[in-house]
């Protein structure tokens, strides 16, 4: 195995962005004094290169302007700021398909169907009842060392989008009942923007938009059917030129993220497909996976990734991967990758330092 297996290096490899989203925050350094060539250093990127409309890049290479950005802000606030100049027209082809959905609902199942098509940190998946819709905000791979910006600028762009719907039909985001939860303290920056922002929950145990259902099905003013679908079909086309079509195994290994030490299992994943357990099986099964496989899988990258960017020892990484004894994990991650936590975590410095 040579370094360029390693999983977190291999998933940020064959991942990519849309330009715009690295493009949109080389702009803001540069119109706040800085350097292209700064924000761009170590990507192997040129600005010309992110000016090619619908070009995309490496997850890697996003990730890289990403942590050159913070070095030279000193400071994580600009997830905020950055977020609340997003625009439906950062969006592309989506943001045109968002202002032409009939309703609020419509555009929120489209932007999560197509979320893939622009970033592919994410991914959003939703529970509802009788007053509140929930879009749940959920990694799609590891973000640190940036988890908390990312993820900070991620919901508060999503929001903007939400909001620039609401516009056309004379609300403001204070009064539209629109909450935004994250799973961190309150940083010492929110009271400065707290007035430009909807109603903000730290500590919260997960990362959320949660609109009022009141809001979900009423007529959007920009809608248009015939856009709309001009625009699911150019999407649904990229979809397919990315790789991400209906990929059900790709969908649930997204959705397979631990939480509190659990990782979902059957029941919960097919709930939340809002599907039968018969109905998930059958349908893995058709594309040759099971769940169970696919579980193992996921559980192998995320105990890979910890042991390659972390200095958590196998404890700590065993209890986040969901075992409760060391013993356990140690034999079932020898089994899938051929060494002990500690072999693999000596064998990646050894390539790295090589």
């Amino acid at each position: 195995m040579e370094l360029k297996d390693l999983p977190q290096l291999r998933l940020l490899e064959q991942t990519t962005v849309a330009q715009a989203y690295p493009l949109f925050f080389v702009n803001y350094a540069v119109q706040r004094g800085f350097a292209a060539e700064q924000i761009l250093e170590h990507s192997g990127l040129t600005l010309a290169q992110l000016q090619v409309p619908n070009s995309r890049i490496a997850a890697a290479q996003h990730g890289i302007i990403v942590m050159n950005l913070l070095a030279l802000f000193q400071s994580e606030h600009i997830a905020i700021e950055m977020g609340l100049q997003s625009s439906l027209t950062k969006a592309g082809m989506i943001g045109f398909g968002l202002m032409s959905c009939a309703t609020l609902r419509e555009a929120i199942e489209l932007g999560i169907r197509f979320l893939p098509t622009k970033v592919p940190f994410y991914t959003i998946d939703t529970s509802e009842d009788e007053r509140t819709l929930v879009c749940h905000v959920r990694e799609a791979m590891p973000l640190e060392p940036v988890r908390k910006f990312a993820i900070e600028n991620f919901v508060i762009e999503v929001w903007r989008l939400f909001e620039s719907l609401f516009n056309p039909m004379g609300s403001k985001s204070e009064a539209s009942g629109i909450e935004l939860w994250f799973d961190w303290p309150e940083p010492p920056y929110y009271a400065s923007y707290a007035s430009s922002l909807p109603k903000c929950r730290f500590n919260a145990a997960g990362n959320q938009i949660r609109i009022p259902a009141k809001w979900l099905d009423l007529p959007l003013p920009t809608a248009n059917a015939t856009t709309a679908q001009m625009v699911i079909q150019q999407c649904e086309q990229e979809l397919i030129a990315l790789g991400l079509g209906d990929n059900l195994s790709g969908r649930v290994k997204n959705l397979l993220m631990c939480r509190d030490g659990r990782y979902p299992q059957l029941e919960d994943m097919a709930e939340t497909l809002h599907m039968s357990v018969r109905t998930l099986k059958r349908k893995l099964q058709n594309e040759g996976r099971n769940f169970s496989d696919l579980l193992g899988e996921v559980i192998q990258r995320d105990a890979c990734l910890l042991l390659e960017t972390t200095k958590l020892n196998v404890d700590e990484i065993a209890q986040r991967v969901g075992y409760q004894d060391r013993a356990n994990f140690t034999r079932a991650f020898k089994k899938l990758t051929g060494k002990t936590p500690s072999e693999y975590r000596e064998w990646v410095n050894y390539v790295v330092k090589k």
